[in-house]
């Protein structure tokens, strides 16, 4: 009867014409299905797994869909007790169910059916909100398109015993499950009841669409250890780029993640799972896989990712990886990490609503309240652009680590406030002189490390006349000449509310490469005309301090480039408004659209070239003696090979013996990938992304896909098809020309060239 049973199901139901057997002996078989056997070829004393999907055009459509309820975990009874719920609720909806007995352990299966195929995405609704209704259900072969199978009945146990059907014949289960089957809405509405019966059991498993809840179908491959959280409570999508991400606003990593990334791990710690937990924090944090990758590049900022960027080798020393190797192992952390996030507990932060703002966070917003107060004449006068782009890029790195003291390199503050070095280094001095920064740590050159910088709490008043108080003091021993700027005493505007992302908007926008040409000037009054709601030029030049000339000639300068237009009066006065023309495009107007980005490329070269000059004093400082020792030094030209430093090379040097800089800023731009780590930052400047040197990569600009260019044949011939004349292209039945040349014509083409070529091979022979 079993053997009837099993030859009849695999005759008329399976999709394919292969089944999966079960491996091991008779009489000790185990619970893996390794093997493809033909329908002809089943033993029907050896376990064996039917195929749930069939595929037709590249797609995978399930026409079987059993509901595996395991009684393993649970008791038998709670199995029992789940395939009723699930076989009502698919009777409800119009889909006939065929319960089956697993076998001798209490399992039971609930088989329905699709003839004409059920999508992929809509199986897996099911399976998930199946599982949050039935504990006991195994959701692995309906999770899994290409391999998911499940045994039959009449199939064997591994155990003893069939699979048996316990409420309908054979042929009325073949005819439930085939012919007589359900159609594909019918599924749609089932998955919907069991999404709305699982939401009103656990609120978090709210039906989603399902393109948000898995991508390109890798939630197969999640491990138990994930999958046990749970379903999926928050959306996951793909970014510009097609990698995973949660779609989650974007905030900076906390101050506990930021930690583990900084953390120096021994040998005895697991480095995969600290791996995962920054990746979460990542992925939870809103940011992309290229973002978190451009972190794990930075050996200072993530000591504890360098498994990801080097290798232990026999010697017990680590040898650094290739780049594309690195990037391949972060993909895979990645993406899980996406997946374990998107199964934890919901949390404000997820809406966009801080709960609590980081002690970094709520340092740079009193910044802001403060440089408000100290009113717009302070940031309006000749150098007060170039000293609020350099505080917002010390801010923006202050967010980023979410600490109040960071390193000040001028090379990347000047990129990120849209200025040369030379102009940052000013700018920051005159913060310090004033009181709104204050040295933590003096700059060490050969050692490579930057002056790290704070926010002021007190300072002392030098003798300059450019000076302007930045934090204030008692009333009766603040001058007239410096007012001060403390919030205590003047009611301040309130910071903005999304700090991060109005910071990640201000540093992109002061960033630009027309700034160059228009002055950054301009980029405040612009910035004003973004911020306000079609604001008069009085709003304007009380916004920014400037006089009425000089903000009109702003104003003039931007709508020569369509950057602002005039919009309708306010009271008789012309009001503006910003249009929707990026920034890069007006830079490509005037010529210094990448600007920036070729600031930033030339930081990581001096940078590189720095770091070579600081190993080239260390080994001049040594004794003749330990030169000897460590014998002759590789030359300038020599390419640095894995594990070899970059500075153990000798020095480049002219002919009379001194450095020569120049070619050494040559010899590293091509080492470290310059033209690569150019053509990124060209990239994020078109896109409007901020620029930072730390975070440029060789290989991080997107090659643009190549297509491939298709043979094109003469139209000398008459197309018989659509009748098109010698010398026309052939045409579709609707009448718009086809790039397709249509069969016959194509033919006859062939045939005219061989012929062409027969007298030519005539005449040689």
């Amino acid at each position: 009867m079993a053997h009837e049973t099993l030859t009849r199901f695999l005759a008329e139901l399976s999709p394919r014409p292969r089944v999966r057997a079960a491996a091991g002996e008779p009489g000790e078989w185990r619970n893996t299905y390794p093997e493809a056997v033909a329908l002809a070829e089943v033993d029907p004393a050896r376990p064996v797994a039917m195929y749930l999907t069939r595929r037709r055009h590249g797609t995978h459509r399930f026409t079987l869909v059993p509901l595996d309820f395991d009684a393993k975990r649970v008791p038998a009874a709670q199995a029992a007790a789940d395939a009723e719920l699930a076989a009502a609720a698919a009777a409800a909806e119009g889909i006939e169910p065929v319960p089956a007995l697993s076998g001798p352990t209490g399992g039971r299966h609930v088989w329905l059916g699709c003839a004409e195929g059920i999508p992929v995405t809509t199986v897996r609704r099911i399976a998930r909100a199946a599982r949050t209704l039935c504990p006991s259900l195994d959701t692995a072969p309906l999770m899994n398109a290409m391999a998911g199978a499940v045994r039959p009945p009449g199939a064997a146990h591994r155990l003893g015993g069939h699979s048996e059907l316990t409420a309908h014949t054979v042929e009325q289960a073949v005819t439930a499950l085939g012919v007589a089957s359900a159609r594909a809405e019918a599924f749609e509405r089932f998955a919907a009841r069991l999404e709305t019966m699982a939401a009103a059991v656990s609120p978090a498993s709210t039906s989603r669409p399902a393109a948000v809840l898995a991508v390109d179908g890798e939630d197969t491959e999640v491990p138990p250890s994930i999958r046990q959280r749970g379903p999926i409570v928050r959306p996951v999508e793909q970014d510009a780029t097609g990698c995973p991400r949660l779609a989650v606003p974007w905030r900076p990593l906390g101050e506990r993640a930021v930690k583990g990334l900084r953390r120096i791990l021994t040998n005895r710690q697991n480095f995969s799972d600290w791996a995962h937990a920054s990746a979460r924090s990542m992925a939870l944090a809103g940011w992309t896989q290229a973002e978190a990758l451009a972190v794990v590049r930075d050996a200072e900022s993530s000591p504890a990712l360098e498994w990801l960027r080097s290798e232990r080798q026999e010697d017990g020393t680590r040898a650094p990886r290739d780049e594309d190797e690195t990037a391949r192992l972060w993909a895979r952390v990645w993406w899980l990490a996406v997946q374990d996030a998107a199964r934890m507990p919901r949390r404000p932060e997820d809406d966009g609503h801080h709960q609590d703002r980081t002690d970094a966070e709520a340092a740079v917003a009193d910044l802001f309240a403060r440089m408000q107060v100290a009113g717009p004449a302070r940031w309006g006068r000749e150098s007060g652009p170039a000293d609020a782009a350099v505080l917002m890029a010390v801010a923006w790195l202050m967010v980023s680590a979410s600490t109040t003291d960071v390193s000040a390199n001028v090379r990347r503050v000047g990129v990120l406030a849209g200025y040369t070095y030379q102009t940052a280094s000013l700018a920051l001095w005159r913060l310090i002189r004033d009181g709104w920064l204050t040295v933590t740590a003096e700059a060490n050159r050969r050692a490579g490390q930057a002056r790290r910088v704070t926010l002021a709490t007190e300072h002392k008043c030098p003798e300059h006349k450019g000076h302007r108080c930045a934090i204030d003091r008692v009333p009766e021993t603040v001058s007239p000449v410096h007012p001060g700027s403390d919030r205590r005493r003047n009611a301040a505007a309130r910071p903005p509310a999304e700090l991060p992302t109005y910071l990640r908007s201000l540093i992109a926008h002061q960033q630009a490469g027309v700034w160059h040409t228009l002055g950054h000037h301009a980029a405040r009054t612009l910035w004003q005309v973004q911020q306000q709601d079609r604001p008069t030029l009085a709003q304007i030049t009380a916004a920014t301090g400037y006089g009425r000339r000089a903000t009109l000639r702003h104003l003039r300068q931007a709508q020569a480039l369509q950057l602002i237009t005039t919009a309708r009066p306010r009271r008789g006065a012309n009001t503006y408004a910003p249009t929707a023309r990026p920034l890069y495009e007006a830079g490509q107007e005037t010529g210094t659209a990448t600007r920036t980005a070729h600031l930033a490329a030339q930081a990581r070269v001096d940078q590189a070239a720095h770091d070579w000059w600081a190993s080239e004093e260390e080994w001049s400082r040594l004794t003749r003696t330990e030169k000897r020792r460590r014998g002759l030094r590789p030359g300038p030209d020599q390419q640095v090979i894995p594990g070899m430093g970059a500075g153990a090379r000798a020095y480049p040097r002219t002919s009379t013996g001194s450095p020569d800089h120049a070619r050494a800023r040559e010899i590293e731009a091509e080492r470290i990938g310059a033209a690569g780590m150019l053509a990124h930052a060209q990239q994020l400047a078109q896109r409007g992304q901020i620029i930072d040197p730390a975070h440029l990569s060789p290989t991080g600009a997107q090659q643009p896909k190549q297509r491939r260019r298709r043979a094109v044949l003469p139209a000398r011939q008459h197309c018989r098809h659509c009748q098109a004349a010698p010398g026309e292209r052939c045409v579709t039945w609707r009448g718009q020309v086809t790039a397709e040349w249509h069969a016959v014509r194509r033919t006859a083409a062939e045939q005219a060239a061989e012929e062409a070529t027969r007298p030519t091979e005539q005449r040689s022979a």
